[in-house]
């Protein structure tokens, strides 16, 4: 009976965590890819009406566009947060740090004023890695209880300290009705799966422990492990405080990816089934300085999509000697209505570089790009290309693409403000440069060991 009752619960968490899956899978892409196109939609009507009636003159029509790119924003964060959080409870996402203002990433996360004052320890911050989307949902987590369990409508505050490569994050709140009752408690209890400190409020407006699950610590927890930090909780007599602490290391060369861009010998191709995600990638490219006559943008028609691995081949043909392509992909390629037909972006990449010459292939950086980020999707991206370029960055994608260039091909392979770009030429007869004096130390150390040798025969 025991063991029925095992095997009962197993199979029971089995569909639970493929459920999830597939939910995450839905969020992630048609969710995601809808919120994102409406956004975009919104910046390019904004744009126009700007150019059109100028700021002044349509100010209301602006105020309008203004807020409700403030509620799709809102509603992109819920539902990529209860995304991220059923991934990391899963085991199936993968940490990414990249460069985060501390200040602006939290002030994304919750309306920072009065009631929710942040101070910083040193001001302002530097810039850190870290994986913004964990940190983000930790924070609002962090608030979100504090306003349930602490004084309502009282203050909670954020004070956040990086003392050398550690960051200390603290939310701390008033006391709220119930907080005697769980002075006595365990703190470390608060972060088991399953824990509710809190029964049901007599306030009906602050009475939200009737649906909660006792889950929200266990998750924060795991975010935390996730950035290979820990997490506490001190129920004080005049407050509660929560506290994340994590690594943080400090990022240095800012100032290099300001100043370079890839406006030299440079051919970039962006290959995505919908027109304004064509329209987000050239603005990408033109952010990166590659002229509009070096860009090309496909993937609006069948053909296109189903060629893509000839478009790939035919582009890198045609680069100049000194020349070098930076392919932008969509993952899932659909194509159009009645077929039901996807077409996978990083497979199509895949099999246009095994059709070319290693020379060839080591003269191209495949991103894919996709809404789908699981720790199993990214794998599969790197195998098949040479990294991944999120949907929902958390870092603008002229510095990510950047930062990938450079760690492909070198910093010599950017153009920077007041310096000339090497080209791929340059650098190949510097290569062979250094490998002829190689040559030539290594002749000259066997010599020595002749002569060496000769004189002690002697």
């Amino acid at each position: 009976e025991r063991l029925a009752q095992l095997e009962r619960e197993a199979t029971a968490a089995a569909v639970e965590r493929q459920k999830d899956e597939e939910a995450n899978r839905f969020s992630r892409h048609e969710v995601k890819n809808g919120v994102l196109a409406a956004l975009s939609q919104l910046d390019s009507i904004s744009a126009e009406m700007r150019r059109k009636v100028g700021l002044e003159a349509g100010a209301t029509f602006h105020r309008s566009l203004a807020s409700m790119r403030s509620g799709l924003t809102h509603t992109l964060e819920t539902v990529l947060s209860q995304a991220l959080a059923r991934d990391v409870l899963h085991g199936n996402y993968l940490p990414r740090t990249a460069p985060c203002k501390i200040e602006q990433a939290l002030g994304l996360a919750w309306q920072i004023n009065e009631r929710f004052p942040l101070t910083t320890h040193p001001s302002p911050l530097p810039v850190v890695d870290i994986d913004q989307r964990l940190l983000c949902l930790v924070h609002r987590n962090a608030l979100s209880n504090a306003c349930k369990y602490g004084r309502h409508g009282g203050v909670v505050a954020t004070e956040v300290v990086l003392a050398g490569d550690q960051l200390t994050i603290r939310v701390v709140n008033e006391p709220g009705e119930q907080h005697e009752s769980v002075r006595g408690l365990d703190p470390a209890s608060v972060f088991a799966k399953g824990t509710r400190l809190h029964r049901v409020s007599s306030d009906e407006a602050i009475a939200t422990a009737r649906v909660s699950k006792g889950d929200g610590g266990w998750v924060m927890a795991k975010c935390a492990e996730c950035m290979l930090g820990e997490c506490s909780i001190a129920f004080r007599e005049a407050e509660t405080v929560f506290e994340l602490r994590c690594p943080a290391p400090q990022r240095l060369e800012e100032s290099f990816l300001d100043e370079a861009d890839l406006s030299a010998g440079v051919t970039a191709l962006a290959i995505d089934d919908c027109e304004f995600q064509l329209v987000c990638l050239e603005a990408v490219f033109a952010s990166l300085g590659i002229p509009e006559e070096s860009t090309t943008l496909i993937g609006t028609t069948d053909e296109e999509v189903k060629g893509a691995a000839d478009t790939i081949v035919a582009a890198v043909e045609a680069l100049p000697p000194d020349g070098r392509l930076l392919l932008i992909v969509d993952e899932n390629l659909d194509l159009a209505f009645p077929s039901s037909e996807t077409v996978s972006g990083s497979y199509a990449a895949r099999t246009a570089l095994n059709r070319m010459p290693p020379s060839e292939e080591a003269r191209t950086l495949v991103l894919v790009r996709s809404a789908n980020d699981s720790e199993s999707d990214v794998a599969l991206y790197n195998e098949r290309t040479h990294g991944f370029l999120s949907k929902a960055p958390s870092e603008p994608d002229r510095r990510t693409v950047l930062r990938t260039w450079v760690t492909r091909f070198g910093c010599e392979a950017v153009t920077r403000k007041g310096a000339p770009a090497r080209s791929a030429a340059d650098s190949a007869q510097l290569d062979d440069e250094d490998e002829m004096r190689a040559a030539a130390a290594a002749e000259l150390r066997r010599l020595g060991a002749l002569i060496g040798a000769g004189r002690a025969s002697a």
